[in-house]
């Protein structure tokens, strides 16, 4: 991983205070939460303790492109053998023009992921590092926060209304809705058939029309073995949602409209039960294509235990997942087990 330290070296040790930069700079208070101040001094000395990368992972990647198959192999294992480092290294780098070397990009992120990728180390070191490279001159001046959002739940909120922070709570099934604990949770059992829905709007982060023409959404989730098949949780991305139905024998996941619940995809299974609180990670790149369609990959791993994983992908028209503008974690249908949610991510630069 690359180091700003010309940057870091080129600033004053000067405070930056609460004024230098919007409330809503999640950066500012994520670096709070770990006790990390807002002076240059102090978020230089917090970076300096963050490893760097090595000529040997860009070695690794220049093998890993190569046309030789044990010269790929040879720069696979090399990359997996440089553990969190490596990980961290790929996320943050620029992703190739060559779409077979950013497959095997991908494929080695995945497989370093199931061990080693804790999104909330990921979120601090890009903190301290984008408010570095912003400086004085550039603080609160771009809603965009260097490119990433996270959202670590960790302003408590007993009873959800109509917001939390940057969020909008929509709710139509009569189901609580709480933050507890760094936890988004939406309750179960009484109610009605409907939707409890987080909504993060483009306009409000990054302040754009839309979130873009690729960017990766993640979060890490889980749900009560209550009534399977009666009820499912996931993440909606314009007009579609991602979802499975926790406690159902194999899994159960599929792509469906959220306006009319139509499927636009068969309903598989996963490979094994998705269950209780924070126990995978599910990740969704989104690629609008150049003849106008917009392709969703999806990731859900099962977090320890084995690390198993399932992937997923759709193409389909802009027509068909309406605007880029509106991403959500959702839980619907009828009574059934309580929906976790932590560690929210977006990212505009993957």
């Amino acid at each position: 991983m690359k180091f700003i330290t010309s940057i870091i070296f080129g600033l004053s040790a000067a405070a930056f205070s609460a004024d230098d930069v919007k409330v809503s700079d999640w950066r500012v208070e994520l670096l709070g939460e770990k006790g990390i101040g807002s002076s240059v001094e102090e978020l230089q000395k917090s970076l300096t303790a963050v490893p760097g990368a090595t000529n040997e992972l860009d070695n690794a990647l220049e093998m890993l492109a190569s046309q030789d198959f044990d010269e790929r192999e040879a720069g696979r294992k090399k990359l997996m053998s440089g553990g969190e480092n490596a990980l961290k290294w790929l996320l943050e780098i620029e992703p190739s023009e060559d779409p077979e070397l950013r497959r095997r990009v991908l494929n080695v992120i995945e497989e370093l992921g199931l061990v080693f990728r804790k999104d909330r180390e990921v979120a601090v070191e890009h903190a301290l590092k984008s408010l570095l490279a912003e400086g004085l001159d550039g603080r609160g001046k771009s809603a965009d926060t260097g490119g990433m959002f996270f959202e670590w739940f960790g302003e408590g909120d007993e009873d959800l209304n109509e917001d939390y922070r940057q969020f909008r709570f929509e709710n139509s099934s009569k189901r609580s809705g709480k933050v507890k604990g760094t936890r988004l949770i939406f309750g179960g059992k009484a109610g009605q058939d409907g939707d409890q829905r987080l909504i993060l709007e483009s306009k409000t982060w990054p302040g754009e029309i839309e979130f873009g023409a690729r960017f990766r959404v993640s979060v890490i989730l889980g749900g009560e073995d209550v009534s399977p098949g009666a009820w499912h949780m996931g993440i909606t991305i314009g007009r579609i949602r991602t979802l499975f139905h926790p406690g159902m024998q194999g899994g159960s996941f599929r792509f469906e409209r959220i306006d009319n619940h139509r499927h636009l995809s068969g309903t598989k299974g996963v490979g094994f039960e998705p269950l209780g609180d924070s126990r995978q990670r599910m990740s969704i790149d989104v690629t609008k294509m150049l003849d106008g369609h917009v392709r969703l990959d999806v990731l859900l791993e099962k977090l320890g235990g084995g690390g198993r994983t399932f992937q997923s992908s759709i193409t389909v028209d802009a027509e068909e997942i309406g605007d880029l503008s509106e991403v959500s974690l959702d839980r619907s249908g009828r009574s059934g087990g309580k929906a976790y949610f932590r560690d929210f991510m977006i990212n505009l630069k993957h």
